[in-house]
């Protein structure tokens, strides 16, 4: 899993993020949500439309969780 997607799925599950509601407001299939974030994540990586629609969700510049080590 890449560094940016462990980033979003540690910030998401630290915050306790709803993914079923991150889905309907982002378009983001649940599944594939619970593929890249979740409790068990499946070694999914966000594509590049599907973290900046999470980033924007999430009110956060994406460079945030760029710049972030693990």
């Amino acid at each position: 899993m890449s560094i940016v997607t462990k980033n979003v799925s540690n910030y998401v599950k630290s915050k306790g993020i709803n993914l079923s509601l991150m889905s309907r407001k982002t378009n983001i299939p649940y599944g594939v949500l619970i593929a890249s974030l979740g409790e068990n994540p499946r070694d999914r990586e966000l594509r590049a439309d599907e973290f900046l629609a999470i980033c924007g969700f999430l009110e956060i510049n994406p460079l945030d969780f760029a710049g972030k080590k693990e």
